[in-house]
């Protein structure tokens, strides 16, 4: 799925509200995002998107949190850093 930024709508809380099952549907069957902002500043603050972009994205953050640990079993091996217990993580930190 290819997003293009440019071609995202732009609403405020109040236009996603009035025309929210139509946003479902577009987001859903015809892959559109919708960004949704409030007050002045025309900031987005929400979007309406379809579920497979999130999926893509869970699958992204999965694959990069695999890629960490990785790195992280390598200099454990390597010698690189060490182990804390968590008990000691936990004390130190108060909790």
């Amino acid at each position: 799925m290819v997003l293009n930024a440019a071609d995202n709508q732009t609403l405020t809380v109040s236009e996603a509200r009035n025309n929210f099952s139509e946003l479902v549907n577009r987001a859903a069957f015809g892959k559109e995002v919708t960004l949704v902002h409030r007050g002045r500043s025309q900031k987005a603050v929400v979007a309406i998107v379809p579920a497979e972009l999130i999926e893509a994205y869970e699958a992204l953050v999965d694959q990069e949190d695999g890629r960490i640990a990785m790195e992280r079993l390598a200099d454990l091996e390597a010698g690189r850093t060490t182990a804390r217990p968590w008990d000691e993580v936990k004390r130190r930190l108060g909790l």
